[in-house]
């Protein structure tokens, strides 16, 4: 560590600021007496002053003075440093100065976290791995990755290591999210999102290829304990479908009862739907390439019965899109108006909470199943996961022939069965 200076017969801590921020700190240089002649001794001393000089110095450059982030972190650098110059007596420093600062955390278990952290003992660190893994998530709505992000980050900030991802550390975990009060429905978000990160980690070689998933059990028996506060949302009927087409329709709101049939004879997702364009929807083929999950790039052939209102889609759009959509915020989700519109419009008609725009999904799904359709083509046309090996992992999916044929048998009453 060069931040020693002898001086008569005393050793003194020394560091350069950065020019970036002198004026903010002002002083070109700390410099602090460790008030000791023993060499050893001095270092520990000055191995505490300077971790705490570089935490103002991130403080000074707007960083967030997290101590993990800054004092803990440059304990850590320096450690690493001294490791891979070999000087046995700086890391003995760092280690004395990592201890005395733990002997102050209240929480031992953090305590012993912090301290083998700040002397590399962690292992792989999940920190940069979530970065990388977000980075790779491309094909997913900006607003579904920052809150897979947000919620590898908290597994991240948990475990710390990859070495530390266990089954038995997970299902402590999870057990924490519980008593914190986590739903079933945070906790299949927090399974999605770590399960995503669990395969990157795989394909990235950080892990094993073969290597059980540590989440997949705990979580599990996670989501049989947690705490059930949401509606189980319904499926329409046919009949009751083209019920609230007919009303979108009889009051002017023609983009709505577009969005609603289209929904109905492809079991599409609503945002999927709202991002369909004139591009993506060519040659009788609605090509989804932005979905939540990766079972959901797909390719759903257009209903004979869609054809004609696709084709005035597409002649009277004026953006790209299929559907016009207002939307504005910080994602720009295309469907929130008419999400909000829909949920009005049901509403009153007399369908409670458990009849949402995706209960549309379960509607076609239901036709698919009744007309014989096989799971398989089915789970195509609808960008489900498919849980068998044969057919999850190693199938390339049902030709547009088969889902043709498969989604020609959805049908529905009344002026749904001709929309235009």
């Amino acid at each position: 560590m060069s931040h020693l200076e002898k001086r008569a017969n005393r050793y003194y801590a020394v560091l350069t600021v950065p020019e970036d921020v002198r004026s903010t700190i002002g002083r070109l240089r700390y410099v602090q007496s460790t008030g000791t002649e023993d060499r050893a001794e001095a270092k520990l001393r000055a191995a505490i002053l300077v971790a705490g000089w570089k935490s103002e110095i991130a403080k000074a450059r707007g960083k967030r003075p997290d101590p993990k982030a800054t004092f803990w972190e440059n304990l850590r650098r320096d450690y690493i440093e001294a490791q891979g110059n070999g000087d046995e007596a700086v890391q003995f420093a760092i280690e004395a100065a990592a201890e005395v600062a733990a002997e102050k955390v209240s929480n031992p278990a953090e305590a012993a976290k912090l301290y083998t952290f700040a002397t590399n003992q962690m292992g792989t660190l999940l920190a940069p791995l979530v970065e990388g893994w977000k980075g790779s998530m491309r094909r997913l709505a900006q607003k579904t990755i920052d809150q897979r992000h947000r919620d590898v980050k908290r597994m991240a900030d948990h475990f710390v290591s990859v070495e530390a991802l266990k089954p038995k550390q997970v299902k402590e975990w999870t057990d924490k999210l519980i008593k914190e009060g986590a739903t079933v429905a945070t906790m299949e978000r927090i399974f999605d999102g770590c399960r995503s990160f669990w395969r990157y980690l795989q394909d990235e070689l950080v892990v094993p290829v073969e290597a059980a998933d540590p989440f997949a059990g705990s979580f599990r028996l996670a989501r049989n304990r947690a705490t059930r506060n949401t509606v189980d949302r319904q499926s329409f009927t046919s009949e009751d479908l083209a019920k609230v087409y007919d009303a979108a329709r009889s009051k002017g709101d023609t983009a709505l009862a577009d969005l609603i049939a289209l929904g109905a004879y492809t079991g599409a997702r609503i945002e999927e739907l709202c991002s369909l364009t004139v591009e993506t929807s060519k040659d009788g083929v609605f090509s989804i390439v932005d979905s939540k999950t990766e079972a959901g790039i797909r390719q759903v052939p257009v209903h004979p019965k869609l054809r004609a209102l696709v084709k005035r889609l597409q002649e009277a759009s004026i953006d790209g899109y299929l559907i016009p959509s207002t939307a504005a915020g910080q994602y720009g989700v295309r469907s929130d108006p008419l999400s909000k519109r829909f949920g009005y419009l049901k509403t009153k008609l007399g369908f409670g909470p458990g009849h949402v725009f995706h209960s549309i999904r379960k509607t076609t799904a239901t036709l698919l199943e009744q007309a014989g359709v096989p799971e398989g083509i089915a789970a195509d046309i609808l960008g489900h996961e498919k849980k068998t090996l044969s057919y999850g992992l190693y199938s390339t999916g049902s030709s547009l022939k088969d889902k043709l044929n498969a989604i020609t048998k959805v049908c529905y009453p009344s002026s749904l069965d001709r929309p235009e």
